[in-house]
């Protein structure tokens, strides 16, 4: 791939998994473009007897038990064409016995082949609620949302009697979780869509289809299921699933309000109703059954307008208080792909039709609200056109109800159209946000009709595409990531950006005209990397040419653009390119049948500091076509922002590895200025050397001055970024370089020698990235920094499985010991671990995962794995962690003293009455109240043994903020509804942390300020706040 800068925003901070559909076939895993309407405006379906579902879905109640009078019995009624239901529950009649025995026998193969792993989920999926359940779908922020919302659960373990007790959870809310809470809104829309008109009993006690296990035994149920089965069979039919109704229609809410999760949530509703065919419990159609159910009642409730204003709250609120916070939890819907296949293979369960295979497409009526949030720059007659040209071919069995909803494919769907049958113009608008800004569709389009990007924003297309109509460019960026991205047809730029993107060619069919005010943008990757145009190549406006993946074709004649022989007509105005240091000399040269970019290396010795030009200095001048230069010690263009500036360095090894740049004061006086220019907080001054193929060490050097310089300035912070790794030094480091002897500041990261490591460090390193970190001033090494700490970021891929919650840097000492250092964290935004350090040395990512048996599905489960592997906190004996019992005030201390990673051997005694010397706790007691953490109660007293409260550990948490230099918001207020409880002493501290997000109340917006604080409590307040000091 190749590895530029892409637009980003604060809506799609979260990965987008979008995937590509290939071209048109008769099967459940492909869109089948030749069965859609070929016009732009998708025609309602006629009317059912019982009326359009959306319009009636409030008739789906225990009185209508008919298929003219319930919607939800009437839209599942193709059931009637397999199964006649009897008058009583075990007297029904097979209409086509292949396939229902098919069905049962489905359920009989699971049960033989199923692992433990399918079973303890399958047990989790039917015992909790589903509600609960679905959360799994935001990956990263399900404990987030969890906590921010009071969803949880009684069922954290599986008991070992479960094979002969029934255990129920006991939050048996439709919604979850609180509607008083940070996340009431949200909680809310799940409640509306599972509400009062979302039951399955209904058409259950309609179709009365047997479960499974009495078709067959019970020996297909998963064995602690048993005791859950219902004695009442009359009223205990299998089709269509409730489980599967519920986990969908759960999964739908957060899908709307988190539409970056959208298809993770829909993988995980299908994973929610596998389970049910897991457990022995339902057969495939009754999955099937809750699937189309849920699709429906989740499409009515959205289009309903009683409910317009909370769907909203609920988007908004989960983008204001959700997704602006960094998730925690593990994320196992990552995979793409894998999501694709399960969820597509589940449409259908591999029934092979049993009708005709080609009859048109239906949308159902208001079926467009389902993809609002999802694609919000279409309108919804494209959005209708979107799941018309998406959706699963007719034939399948139980798929083909009147109005269209067994046939809709949201998973395709929310990746854009598969076809365009008539012209489609896309208008974004990147000051929205989300999705509005950028979108990907790797759907493979067809059709005849033309694609017209309008607005700002950027829509990339990452499908085999194979539409005949043209594309045309107005405005914001149209980006083309397959060789056939832009189709068969002309390809016109009026303005805007069009961009590849294309590891290897991309083809344009026809012919490529662009105006005066229209740019191409080139990005390579390869010599291979070339725009094939079919056609005739008209040229105007700008050409941008950006070298990527650190290629460097060095003196040479690359081809950009090849057309039919002396089929070319005009040049481009102007020609910018990045990534080629100033040494080449580059022009642009129009052939016969090609543009291409001749590259002459212009030094005889080299470059001592070469440099990329960045992405607004032109290197090609128009008029000459030759590029302009740099000389070495000339001022080295600083580029960015309010935010950071930075400057890049561009190096070479020498024969022994060693990248070694000098940086001369006169190469800086950009960036000197440019900050000195800026007036942005926390402004970041970047020194970037670029990654040298082969090298071995990477070290920068600064003269004093320089580095006075940058103390002096209005950076807060200046970073080292080197291909190892980053080292960011904030004033107070920077004020102690300046005071140090010597006259030239040497920074230097290497992959450090880990055959020395003892065999603890060996378990907890790994193969993972080992560094030796370095800074010298003159000859000497610098040992401290004024009392300041230094960042360092390692750049690493967590590996497959790896929880990253226990992802760690440890120290090695001279003798291969290593050490946890607290302040250390995974990034996975950045894909780097970060951490603090008051000294340097050698440091590695370590991997220290600590398992506890009581742990496994508590709303804390992440913030217990988090200060566990950092060392912070351990278990209660027995392997248990005992998340929900009370935590002492000594406890606690001890807690903060390991977070400050304090020596406090020198502690022997405190000079509380109560605490006696000797004490386990005596040394944390004294260093905290030595540090003015911890103050005592009346009588000269600690208390150590007392259970602290939730105001006073609060208190002890903003003490320690003030003492590590984390700022907290001073005076703010928090709005718990009991805040007249809180003691004065304690208000600004839990106003500040309530704040900073570190703290949350309990149901109905409670702090419970006196009330005690558990040991899982401690976990998520301490982990919450050294996160949010490591982003500091």
């Amino acid at each position: 791939m190749k590895r530029l800068k892409t637009i980003s925003t604060t809506a799609l901070g979260l990965t987008l998994l979008l995937n590509a559909i290939p071209a048109p076939l008769a099967s459940a895993e492909t869109p089948s473009a030749d069965v859609t309407p070929a016009a732009e405006t998708i025609a309602l379906p006629e009317a059912p007897a019982w009326g359009h579902f959306v319009d009636n879905y409030k008739n789906n109640i225990a009185a209508n038990n008919t298929v003219a009078t319930n919607p939800a019995i009437g839209m599942l009624s193709q059931f009637l064409e397999l199964w006649t239901p009897g008058a009583t529950w075990d007297t029904g009649t097979k209409l086509n016995a292949s396939v229902l025995d098919a069905n049962i026998q489905k359920v009989v193969d699971i049960s033989k082949t199923r692992t433990k792993a399918m079973e303890d989920m399958a047990y989790f999926d039917d015992r909790r609620n589903q509600s609960y359940g679905a959360v799994d779908g935001l990956g990263s922020l399900a404990d987030e949302y969890r906590a921010k919302s009071n969803t949880y659960t009684s069922i954290i373990n599986i008991p070992e009697d479960a094979t002969t007790v029934k255990y129920d959870d006991k939050n048996n809310q439709n919604k979850g979780g609180d509607s008083d809470s940070e996340l009431g809104k949200m909680v809310d829309l799940i409640g509306t869509l599972r509400g009062n008109y979302a039951s399955t009993n209904p058409a259950k006690l309609f179709y009365s289809y047997m479960r499974p296990w009495r078709w067959v035994d019970t020996s297909i149920i998963v064995p602690t299921l048993v005791p859950a089965r219902s004695s009442t069979p009359a009223t205990d039919g299998g089709f269509p699933s409730g489980h599967t109704n519920a986990s969908y229609l759960a999964s739908y809410a957060l899908a709307y309000a988190v539409p970056e999760r959208f298809q993770e949530m829909l993988t995980r509703a299908s994973e929610m109703g596998n389970s049910r065919i897991v457990a022995g419990m339902h057969s495939p159609f009754d999955v099937m059954g809750g699937r189309i159910m849920a699709t429906a009642l989740a499409a009515a409730t959205l289009a309903d307008p009683d409910n317009a204003e909370l769907k909203k709250a609920a988007y908004d609120q989960a983008h204001d208080k959700l997704l602006n916070v960094e998730g925690s939890a593990e994320d196992r819907f990552a995979d793409y792909e894998k999501n694709k296949k399960e969820f597509v293979e589940r449409l259908t369960y591999g029934f092979t039709p049993i009708g005709s295979t080609t009859e048109p497409m239906i949308v159902p009526k208001g079926a467009e609200v389902l993809l609002e949030t999802r694609l919000p720059y279409l309108d919804d007659q494209q959005r209708r056109a979107v799941l018309a040209t998406t959706g699963l071919p007719s034939g399948y069995p139980l798929l083909d109800d009147p109005e269209g909803w067994g046939r809709l494919n949201l998973f395709a769907a929310a990746d854009g159209y598969g076809a365009f049958n008539s012209n489609v113009t896309v208008t974004m608008d990147a000051d929205k946000g989300g999705f509005h800004a950028l979108d990907r569709w790797r759907n493979s389009i067809s059709g005849t009709g033309k694609l017209t990007k309008a607005g700002t924003g950027t829509l990339k297309l990452a499908g085999n595409n194979s539409y005949s109509g043209g594309t045309q460019v107005d405005d914001g960026t149209l980006e083309g990531d397959m060789a056939s991205a832009f189709g068969t047809g002309d390809v016109t730029v009026q303005g805007g950006t069009l961009a590849e993107q294309v590891d290897g060619k991309l083809v344009i069919g026809g012919d490529y005209t662009q105006a005066a005010a229209g740019t191409l943008e080139l990005n390579l990757g390869g010599s291979d990397d070339v725009v094939e145009v079919q056609g005739a190549v008209n040229a105007d406006g700008k050409l941008i040419v950006n070298f990527a993946d650190d290629y460097m074709p060095g003196s040479s004649t690359i081809e950009l653009i090849a057309f039919a022989n002396k089929d070319l007509t005009g040049e481009f105005d102007s020609v910018e390119t990045t990534g080629l240091p100033s040494k080449y000399k580059a022009k642009l040269v129009y052939e016969d049948d090609a543009i291409a970019l001749k590259i002459t290396d212009t030094s005889s010795t080299g470059s001592n500091y070469p440099y990329n030009p960045g992405t607004t200095t032109p290197v090609v001048d128009p008029e000459t076509g030759e590029q302009t230069e740099t000389a070495p010690g000339d001022a080295i263009p600083a580029v960015g922002d309010a935010s950071k500036q930075s400057v890049t360095l561009p190096a070479v090894a020498d024969a022994n590895g060693a990248v070694a740049v000098n940086v001369q004061d006169a190469q800086l006086t950009d960036l000197f200025a440019k900050i000195e220019a800026q007036y942005g907080a926390d402004l970041i001054a970047e020194l970037k050397v670029t990654t040298v193929s082969g090298a071995k060490s990477v070290s920068l050097s600064l003269s004093k001055a320089a580095i006075g310089k940058l103390q002096a300035g209005k950076a807060e912070n200046v970073a080292i970024v080197t291909q190892f790794g980053t080292i960011t030094l904030n004033q107070t480091v920077l004020d102690a370089l300046v005071k140090s002897a010597g006259d030239t500041i040497r920074f230097e990261v290497a992959p450090a020698d880990t055959t020395a490591f003892n065999a603890e460090a060996s378990s907890l390193i790994g193969t993972r990235p080992a560094l030796d970190v370095k800074i010298q001033s003159g000859t000497s090494a610098v040992t401290s920094f004024g009392g300041g700490s230094v960042e360092v970021r390692i750049p690493y891929q967590a590996g497959q499985g790896e929880d990253m919650q226990a992802l760690v840097a440890t120290y090695v000492d001279n003798s291969g010991q290593p050490h946890i250092v607290p302040q250390s964290g995974y990034d996975q935004a950045s894909g780097q671990l970060v951490f603090h350090t008051e000294h340097l040395s050698t440091f590695a990512v370590s991997y220290n995962k600590q398992s506890f048996s009581d742990t496994n599905g508590h709303w804390a489960s992440s913030y217990i794995t988090y200060l566990a592997a950092h060392d912070l906190a351990s278990g209660s004996g027995d392997g248990s962690f005992s998340p929900d019992a009370v935590i002492t005030r000594a406890e606690f201390a001890k807690m903060l003293v390991g977070l400050a990673n304090a020596d406090v051997s020198g502690y022997a005694s405190a000079s509380f009455t109560d605490v006696p010397a000797g004490s386990w706790y005596a040394p944390y007691v004294a260093w905290a109240a030595d540090n003015n953490i911890v103050q005592g109660i009346a009588n000269n007293q600690f208390q150590p043994h007392a259970r602290i409260t939730r105001e006073e550990m609060s208190v002890m948490i903003q003490r320690f903020a003030d003492l590590a230099g984390y700022g907290l918001t001073a005076g703010s207020t928090a709005s718990f509804a009991d805040q007249a409880k809180i003691s004065a002493w304690a208000a600004d501290a839990v106003g500040a942390l309530y704040q900073a997000g570190i703290i949350s109340g309990k149901g109905n917006q409670q702090f419970d300020p006196q009330g005690s604080a558990t040991r899982a409590e401690a976990a998520k307040m301490l982990t919450v706040f050294l996160q949010g000091m490591l982003k500091a």
